[in-house]
């Protein structure tokens, strides 16, 4: 009786096995059919708009308008984007649920010529229009050591142009005459000035020449000089003119802007530019003892004005107590400000460069600050004079062969030195600064 009982519930079992995957998933063939032909899907390719197709049947109708091509869904006439690839999943999922029947019909595909050559086609197409790789999906970080590199290059570039421009756009040489002061006159200036007093003086211009007449030898002149030899100026008008036009340079008080100075004082400006970027207190005290007239008056009168709204054409005179004090405060302290003030007062005709070094006097005074912050916080600032000794030692050994081969040297590269003093050694500073503070953020971190 147990044994009957068994058999049949081993019977019951049997009978509920389901015969194939398809009954199990409840998935029909119509279900994976190529609407082309209608039959079981052979390498299903889904267009865009969702639909799929036998890969031959969608060669078949791409190409059945040659020489042109139909790149639109059969069902939907959708225009599909890019170019069509068998849907992987589903053909495994087709191979899966219906071998027999998709094997039959890869068979008869690849017996048939026409299919063979149309999908070959299709193929040539695919691979002539490859997709590109897709953009990534997280950017790659900035890389600082790139960017900085890719802002020098653009400065120089920017130098480069500037350079040109002023090489081959520079103001005349009389006009380039009348801003240098009469004192620093050559024997070739005086004669380019008579030359542009009029066409009359075509006749006494060769004797300014043979007799080397410079700038001083030219201010001394009397009508009594000009009438007798060796100028021999019997024209009364003409030695008038003369006198007055001499006469109007003396009272003329020559204000530079910045490339005007530079055109003039060509080692001057270069040494400026280093020296009072490196030492500025020394370079100011150099200045006052050897340079007063021409270089330390003017800068202390523009950078400490007695009265703001003085007129850049009076005679300078001495400084006022008023003026030292201010002066010798902010050359003990922050040195660099003064060289912000005379800056300052170039906003007018140059304006991004007066920014440039502004910024560029600001950044020299946090590292001023920093230094001597540091000196005090240690205990060492007995040790300064010493530190300034090797500062100054570290630059005369530096410039020491720039220097001798001054003389040599082409104007071209002087003038490249000069830019990239004006225009690259601010961010280089600001760099430095950007150290120096990282450093001192770090060091005071428990």
């Amino acid at each position: 009786m147990a044994s009957a009982e068994t058999q049949s519930e081993m019977d019951v079992m049997i009978s509920v096995e389901p015969e194939s995957e398809s009954e199990v998933t409840g998935l029909s063939e119509s279900e994976f059919t190529c609407h082309c032909c209608y039959q079981v899907l052979v390498d299903p390719t889904t267009l865009t708009c969702g639909h799929s197709f036998c890969r031959h049947c969608l060669a078949n109708w791409w190409a059945s308008s040659l020489p042109r091509v139909r790149t639109d869904c059969p069902e939907c006439r959708a225009v599909w984007v890019g170019f069509p690839k068998v849907n992987i999943l589903l053909r495994d999922a087709v191979e899966k649920l219906f071998p027999a029947d998709v094997s039959r019909r890869k068979q008869a595909i690849l017996s048939d010529p026409g299919f063979c050559r149309v999908l070959q086609a299709f193929q040539q197409q695919e691979t002539r229009q490859a997709p590109r790789a897709a953009p990534p999906q997280n950017p790659p970080q900035i890389n600082i050591r790139e960017f900085y590199s890719g802002v020098v290059t653009a400065l120089t570039f920017m130098t480069m142009v500037v350079l040109l421009y002023h090489g081959f756009s520079t103001d005349s040489s009389h006009e380039v005459l009348l801003s240098k002061p009469l004192s620093r006159w050559s024997a070739d200036d005086v004669t380019l000035w008579v030359e542009h007093l009029g066409i009359w003086t075509n006749q006494y211009k060769e004797t300014f020449r043979r007799e080397q007449i410079n700038g001083r030898l030219l201010s001394a002149l009397s009508d009594e000089d000009l009438s007798a030899a060796p100028f021999n100026i019997e024209n009364q008008s003409h030695r008038q003119i003369i006198l007055e036009e001499l006469h109007r340079l003396k009272e003329t008080t020559v204000s530079l802007n910045l490339w005007q100075y530079k055109d003039l004082y060509l080692g001057k400006t270069l040494f400026l530019l280093i020296s009072l970027r490196n030492v500025p207190r020394l370079t100011l005290l150099y200045l006052f003892l050897l340079d007063y007239e021409d270089t330390f008056l003017p800068f202390i009168h523009t950078s400490c004005p007695a009265t703001p709204d003085r007129p850049t054409d009076t005679p300078l005179e001495r400084p006022g107590w008023c003026q030292w004090t201010e002066f010798l405060l902010m050359y003990f302290l922050l040195p660099y400000q003064l060289l912000s003030a005379f800056a300052w007062q170039w906003m007018s005709t140059h304006y991004w460069t007066a920014g440039l070094v502004i910024a560029h006097a600001a950044l020299m005074t946090v590292l001023d600050v920093c230094f001597y912050w540091t000196l005090w916080k240690r205990g060492e600032m007995r040790t300064l004079p010493k530190l300034i000794w090797l500062q100054m030692f570290a630059m005369l050994f530096n410039t020491s062969l720039f220097v001798l081969l001054w003389p040599l040297m082409p104007l071209f590269i002087v003038n490249i030195e000069i830019y990239t003093q004006l225009y690259f050694n601010p961010f280089l500073t600001a760099v430095l600064v950007k150290r120096t503070l990282l450093s001192a953020d770090t060091q005071h971190r428990p």
